[in-house]
């Protein structure tokens, strides 16, 4: 079995009443690593509660993998364009991931800006919920609505967690 483990400031941001329930939400989330939920699958309160989570966040910080990514793809994103995404956007997917550094289970949403980029194209940005960082990029064509996707990547049951 994974480890889990939380630091003074992942608990806190949690806002759980003890670190009992903190605990106990880890093990529930443990049950979804690496399961994923398609916008389409979303109830339209999950996807405001997502919103709502995502845009409560006062500061993104992005990691260096996401600085890197933009570099290496020639992507024509500022701060602001990146961190300004959870204001003008569609939600792509939610996800649980496990942080094998941070020791713990995480939620991701991959959101897809509605503004158009490098001429021709949408931003694409991964954040993590528990982390309030930015963990990737990349670009996708306007007009790329995912004909190819692999739905049994998805789980339409799959829990969000948060959902108020």
């Amino acid at each position: 079995m994974l480890a889990i483990k939380a630091s003074p400031k992942t608990y806190n941001r949690y806002k759980h009443k003890n670190y009992n329930n903190w605990e106990q939400t880890q093990l529930e989330m443990m049950k979804y690593v690496g399961k994923r939920k398609h916008s389409s699958q979303l109830t339209e309160r999950e996807k405001q509660s997502l919103l709502r989570r995502l845009r409560g966040v006062k500061k993104w910080d992005i990691i260096k993998h996401a600085l890197d990514r933009i570099e290496e793809k020639g992507i024509q994103a500022t701060y602001d364009d990146i961190a300004s995404t959870v204001w003008n956007c569609e939600i792509i997917e939610y996800k649980i991931d496990y942080n094998k550094v941070l020791k713990r289970c995480e939620e991701r949403v991959v959101l897809r800006s509605k503004a158009i980029t490098n001429d021709e194209y949408n931003l694409n940005v991964v954040y993590s919920l528990h982390s309030q960082k930015v963990i990737t990029v990349w670009l996708n064509h306007i007009n790329d609505r995912h004909a190819t996707l692999d739905w049994s990547l998805y789980d339409p049951d799959m829990k969000v967690f948060g959902v108020r």
